[in-house]
């Protein structure tokens, strides 16, 4: 049986032993399977699966075959993923010509080794790489196989990508030569890497290097303090829309200029980051941010293009100055330690006339006469999705029994500690009730 005939193609078996080695799930679209099906292809059920995972063992050449006049035409795996394997970089070698001539466009390596890694020839790569999308997640190999050396697989392989993946692969610089092949590029994800402030920099050295469709940038968990370093790196991606620098050390944070002029900018994610203080202004282009599960006590940026703002799993004692977000479709605050949600003299939240959903849940509100405007806001709101997590004798539970019922005697009561508010629905059946103290 050869192993292109095994991977890409499958057989149709039903038997109890099959099961054993492989699974599908229910609509047949995606087949897992244990690497020892690699030597018992009677027992592979993946046909017409579209996604194929190996996993857990070796994966080499003893006992494969290879039959190079396979027709391709009714195969339909789209996505390769090895799992928690170790790869024989020859078998690699003698694998990749039958990707030219399939339907695959995705390969994930997770969790795996390619050992054995030396130079070798590849006459029968001629055929451009039809890998679009390439992911390697915690993958051990020589760092000498993106040498020159390697120089006809970068070529067969890089140049076709629209999407890399390089996440906690131990990579430690990004060097001109491969960085060059990948122009193509719309998506780069470098998470988990141990990138210094000189490598990133040290790009500035590569001539004629361009990320002109890049959109999407990960760099998450790279232990940055700073995103000045990445200044360099963004110059050259004209179309970047969106920037995950997550799980990285910011502490106060500062947004450098550089990014000020990226006005393509979109979406920012600088979510569990310990950011304690924001002191400098982001780029007015944002329409997404995202700075939830950090230390913030203050929000004071004004962000007029803004639709989505994630402060929830702060420490913000008050709600943000909300003056002029307009545009905003989505806030989340909850899980801080605001003790009321709309101040009477303060910006209101009936102010942003765009508003779909608010999270607000899970804080130490006060049940007193404050709460007056709070009740009469989301009274002209439908409530939906409502999860308490409040005990029958906790303040807040007593504070919503009181105020917020929907009759008095409804099993049906919603939670004001969190819910989805959303705007311009059917009116609410909700019924707000002052308290007694608090009426007019």
């Amino acid at each position: 049986m050869s192993l292109v005939l095994l991977l890409l193609l499958g057989l149709a078996v039903t038997s109890e032993a099959a099961a054993s080695l492989c699974s599908v799930n229910e609509d047949g679209t995606r087949c897992e399977c244990n690497i020892d099906v690699i030597r018992n292809p009677q027992r592979f059920l993946c046909f017409q699966a579209s996604e194929v995972e190996l996993k857990d063992g070796k994966l080499d050449e003893s006992g494969i075959t290879f039959n190079r006049n396979f027709s391709f035409a009714f195969i339909q795996i789209n996505k390769l993923i090895f799992n928690n394997l170790t790869i024989s970089f020859p078998l690699m070698n003698k694998l990749l010509p039958f990707m030219s001539l399939s339907q695959v466009r995705s390969i994930s390596l997770i969790s795996s080794t390619i050992e054995d890694v030396q130079p070798l020839l590849y006459p029968a790569l001629h055929v451009r790489s039809k890998i679009r999308d390439f992911q390697l997640n915690k993958l051990t190999v020589d760092p000498s196989l993106l040498q020159p050396s390697f120089q006809v697989l970068h070529r067969w392989l890089f140049g076709s990508l629209e999407s890399l993946s390089l996440v906690d692969s131990g990579l430690a610089e990004i060097e001109c030569y491969w960085a060059g092949m990948l122009g193509n590029l719309t998506h780069l994800d470098l998470s988990g890497n141990p990138l210094t402030w000189t490598s990133l920099q040290s790009i500035s050295q590569c001539s004629s290097l361009s990320f002109k469709h890049l959109t999407s940038f990960r760099l998450s968990g790279s232990n940055l303090t700073s995103l000045q370093p990445l200044c360099t790196l963004l110059s050259l991606t004209p179309a970047l829309a969106e920037l995950d620098v997550s799980r990285n050390n910011f502490s106060i944070f500062h947004y450098p200029h550089c990014l000020q002029e990226v006005t393509t900018l979109r979406v920012l994610n600088l979510s569990h980051s310990g950011i304690t203080e924001v002191n400098s202004l982001f780029s007015t282009s944002l329409e997404e941010l995202d700075l939830s599960y950090n230390s913030l006590e203050v929000f004071n940026n004004t962000l007029q293009a803004l639709k989505k703002l994630d402060l929830s799993n702060n420490r913000l004692k008050r709600l943000p100055s909300l003056a002029g977000l307009s545009q905003l479709l989505e806030l989340r605050v909850d899980n801080n330690q605001l003790t009321i949600l709309i101040h009477e003299t303060g910006n209101s939240l009936s102010s942003l006339e765009q508003l779909d959903i608010l999270h607000a849940g899970r804080n130490p509100y006060q049940c007193d006469c404050d709460l007056k405007e709070t009740v009469t806001f989301l009274n002209t709101y439908t409530v939906l999705n409502s999860i308490s997590t409040l005990t029958p004798n906790s303040t807040l539970h007593q504070f919503i029994y009181e105020v917020y019922v929907s009759p008095p005697s409804s099993p049906t009561v919603q939670s004001l500690l969190a819910c989805s508010l959303h705007h311009n629905l059917e009116p609410s059946s909700i019924h707000a009730y002052m308290l007694h103290r608090c009426r007019s």
